[in-house]
């Protein structure tokens, strides 16, 4: 465990020491998110934290893990994210562009060959790679809408996928995963409510597209396993609340006529809060969920066909009625 510890406890003293120093820059140079009505936050706060968790994570990687070659795949092409969200933290960059960057980044690691294997066709698992890759990347996007939700969520996923590498005898992943969940607690600690500065889409993007490339590395998401539920089950459970928050908010949307691009207070966190949960609570509720879900990946992966279908049933009847209550929430104005 000693190489595990030293990992993670170098990313969360970089994180911690880096964070205040970015939050003080971006201050300076008006890199500041003024509250809005479509958005959560209600004081102007400091944003680019994602400068702090990408350094931290690579500073880490670099100094502690031995990176292979699908290794370093992923972290160049997290690393061209994260240039991509800061361009648009500064520029404010059109759908369309950044769709397309993103798209270029997930092509280049499909061309090194990581896929999801879930189908025999192997264009077809291309194309459920790309989606993947983007999808998840903007799923984390959209779950940072409240203080502390996607940092958290993503140090848990990142935790449970870490685990799976491990029990999967993939300790070069596991060792990178604790690297990068050590950078997110470490900027957690300034960005859970009230928060002092916001990751930005320069961090959400680059902790999106961390978390969804390297679940490709053995092509199983760490869930090498002689179940083929455990191979399409696993990241897809790990990184479940991102893809919940980012599905139930656009089928909503779409429900109500709304563009699934618009912004709104209507995610999952705030219809919580409307239903008359604090917004700590809000949040603590959804890491729970999180967390729910990782041992569920792990369950899924140690146990046999029959338990892991009939476990993915119940938790997938739970999700149906959460989602079900959380729709009669009313979060638009009447026209």
């Amino acid at each position: 465990m000693a190489p595990f510890i030293k990992a993670a406890v170098a990313a969360i003293i970089a994180s911690l020491a880096l964070t205040p120093a970015v939050a003080a820059l971006a201050r300076r140079i008006g890199a500041v998110a003024k509250p809005k009505i479509d958005r959560w936050h209600s004081k102007p706060t400091a944003m680019l934290g994602g400068v702090a968790i990408a350094i931290a994570t690579i500073a880490a990687l670099l100094g502690f893990v031995p990176l292979s070659r699908d290794n370093l795949v992923v972290v160049a092409a997290s690393a061209a994210l994260f240039l991509l969200g800061l361009a648009d933290d500064f520029l404010h960059m059109k759908p369309y562009q950044k769709l397309i960057g993103q798209l270029l980044a997930a092509a280049a690691v499909v061309a090194f060959g990581l896929v999801l294997p879930w189908t025999p066709y192997d264009i077809v698992n291309v194309l459920i790679t790309m989606f993947w890759l983007v999808g998840i990347t903007n799923a984390v996007n959209m779950l940072d809408n409240m203080d502390g939700l996607a940092v958290g969520v993503s140090a848990i996923a990142a935790a449970f996928l870490g685990v799976n590498f491990m029990l999967n005898q993939q300790s070069g992943e596991a060792l990178m995963l604790a690297a990068f969940c050590g950078a997110l607690l470490g900027f957690l600690v300034y960005n859970h409510h009230p928060a002092s500065i916001f990751m930005g889409d320069c961090g959400s993007m680059f902790v999106g597209f961390f978390l969804a490339s390297i679940a490709l590395v053995s092509g199983t998401g760490g869930g090498r396993s002689r179940s083929v539920v455990a191979v399409l089950a696993v990241p897809v459970l790990v990184l479940l609340v991102p893809i919940f928050d980012t599905t139930f908010v656009t089928l909503m949307r779409k429900l109500a006529g709304r563009a699934a691009s618009q912004g709104g207070r209507d995610h999952t966190s705030h219809r919580l809060v409307a239903l008359g949960l604090t917004e700590k609570r809000a949040v603590w509720m959804l890491y729970a969920f999180a967390a729910a879900a990782g041992a569920l990946a792990i369950l899924v992966r140690r146990t046999s066909l029959e338990v892991s279908l009939g476990a993915i049933a119940v938790f997938t009847v739970v999700l149906a009625f959460i989602g079900i209550r959380l729709a009669r929430v009313r979060v638009y104005d009447e026209e």
